[in-house]
């Protein structure tokens, strides 16, 4: 992946102003691939800065959707494309640990998104003071229990948390209040990977 010029995008990333970051992603057009179609950019916008908890990214790969078939083949066939996008989401919103959310089902793929991130703390992609920027960043694969009703991001986060997923009330919004009542950005997979492919930061 490196040697097709992967992580480049992440390293000009680094070198951004994170508003400028959101600003690019709003501009590119992009939108989330969950169905909504809501702007990434402004979702990104909607983390509130001058709020001093903690700050996460959470990937809904839970594709639970009777016949859907694109997040799995794709973290499959590249799953260092999903790492970088969510990277530098993660960056863009001031997130140090983020999750990525997988049906537990497909064990396959769980095994290479753990064996990719494993690669990637140890090429210094992730970790403490990535690339010598002094931006820190975990990424923690997560395999759910197979629940269709965990699609829904509230769901979802309920069943990060360790509880039965079930949707929650709104509001509050994951972006004020969503996983250990914290900001949350909830992103498709396609949402942290287009970031990326689209050569937003290329």
């Amino acid at each position: 992946y490196e040697g097709r010029g992967g992580y480049g995008a992440l390293k000009k990333a680094l070198g951004m102003n994170q508003d400028d970051i959101i600003t690019a992603v709003k501009d590119s057009g992009l939108r989330g691939r969950g169905g909504a179609g809501f702007p990434t950019g402004m979702k990104w916008s909607f983390i509130p800065q001058d709020n001093p908890k903690p700050k996460y990214l959470v990937v809904n790969a839970d594709e639970s959707e009777p016949g859907t078939c694109k997040d799995i083949p794709l973290m499959m066939a590249n799953p260092h494309v999903l790492i970088e996008g969510v990277a530098i989401s993660s960056f863009a919103i001031g997130c140090e640990h983020a999750f990525i959310y997988l049906r537990g089902e497909v064990v396959h793929v769980y095994r290479r998104l753990l064996r990719a991130v494993e690669e990637a703390y140890a090429a210094g992609h992730l970790g403490k003071n990535v690339h010598g920027t002094g931006v820190n960043l975990d990424i923690t694969v997560h395999a759910g229990a197979g629940a269709y009703i965990c699609g829904e991001e509230t769901a979802l986060l309920d069943s990060l948390e360790g509880r039965r997923g079930q949707p929650r009330s709104k509001p509050p919004f994951p972006g004020a209040a969503g996983l250990y009542a914290r900001p949350t950005s909830v992103n498709n997979v396609e949402s942290n990977v287009e970031a990326v492919k689209r050569g937003v930061f290329r």
